[in-house]
């Protein structure tokens, strides 16, 4: 059996942020801005970014010359 992760959550969807899940993990929007520049972009140019139970974020970027 593989051991349980937690639950994952949307921090950004399609550049939204989903601030009621920022704070249901205990972040803010000043952590987010840190994590997702890391990947070199703020969190309103991400279509999607999320944490899973052991803290990893996903971030993918939104596509396009427009973005």
């Amino acid at each position: 059996m593989p051991e349980y992760e937690g639950i994952p959550y949307d921090l950004v969807v399609d550049g939204k942020i989903m601030y009621e899940n920022l704070k249901k993990i205990g972040k803010n929007y000043a952590w987010l801005k840190n994590e997702v520049n890391k990947f070199k972009i703020n969190p309103e140019q991400a279509i999607l970014v999320t944490i899973d139970g052991r803290g990893q974020i996903f971030c993918q970027a939104k596509g396009g010359k427009d973005d």
